[in-house]
């Protein structure tokens, strides 16, 4: 049992779930299915993969090493932020408005949530949005339907890394939103957006005039299954 594994009791695994001692029982017996966002929250949480929790299929690790990280994770108090509304699209078309007083809401550990702002340039727990991503252009990294984390923190905005991954819009009045791996061309004053599925070509926005943070709507910094460095696939560049 991947719990186990872990050298976790049930309450131990399931408090930065935002769960107690009594859910997580109820899921190893199989009396309560797992649902597919609790699994994208315990692989989140704890590394184990969403194909073994949901199918049983592969490995719960991605490797040993990663187990042994996770034994050691300390466990603080459950953050609760809100998913924005609508979706962007890892492609053209998407659209998004600010989460109104209904959103659905994930949980996340504080302590992650610290890291992760930490890594991507700064911020605050109110800078932090889920985000439902559709299309397939960014695949592998980001699959279609699959939720993502977003620090919209100013400082990082301010200067996106080049070769991560954004939220991006093609202009400061648009609600149009899309996921792409982004770098800044300085000479040209434009953003430049690529895909990790190479069947799509890379677009550009044009900067001449436009304040970078109003294009660049925040830093993708956690994936369904994985969390993001920033670094493309080598061939990429």
């Amino acid at each position: 049992m991947a719990r186990k594994a872990l050298s976790k009791s049930q309450e131990e695994f399931g408090t930065p779930l935002g769960y107690g001692k009594a859910p997580v029982s109820t899921w190893e017996t199989g009396r309560v299915e797992i649902t597919i966002l609790m699994a994208q929250a315990i692989e989140f949480v704890w590394g184990i993969r969403l194909r073994w929790l949901l199918y049983g299929e592969g490995e719960p690790w991605a490797d040993k090493a990663t187990q042994l990280e996770l034994q050691s994770l300390p466990t603080g108090e459950v953050l609760v932020r809100p998913e924005i509304d609508g979706t962007a699209t890892c492609g053209p078309g998407g659209e998004i408005h600010r989460p109104g007083p209904f959103a659905p809401t994930h949980h996340l550990d504080r302590t992650l949530a610290e890291k992760l702002l930490k890594d991507s340039g700064g911020g605050r727990e109110e800078d932090l949005f889920f985000l439902r991503c559709e299309g397939v252009s960014m695949e592998p990294t980001i699959r279609d339907k699959e939720i993502v984390l977003v620090n919209t923190a100013l400082e990082g905005r301010l200067h996106p890394r080049n070769n991560a991954i954004y939220l991006v819009r093609r202009s400061p009045s648009g609600n149009d939103a899309r996921v792409k791996r982004v770098r800044l061309d300085q000479e040209r004053r434009q953003l430049v957006l690529s895909s990790d599925n190479r069947a799509y070509t890379p677009a550009m926005i044009d900067l001449d005039g436009i304040p970078l943070h109003q294009v660049v709507l925040g830093r993708v910094v956690w994936v369904g299954r994985d969390l993001i460095d920033g670094d493309p696939p080598a061939e990429d560049w």
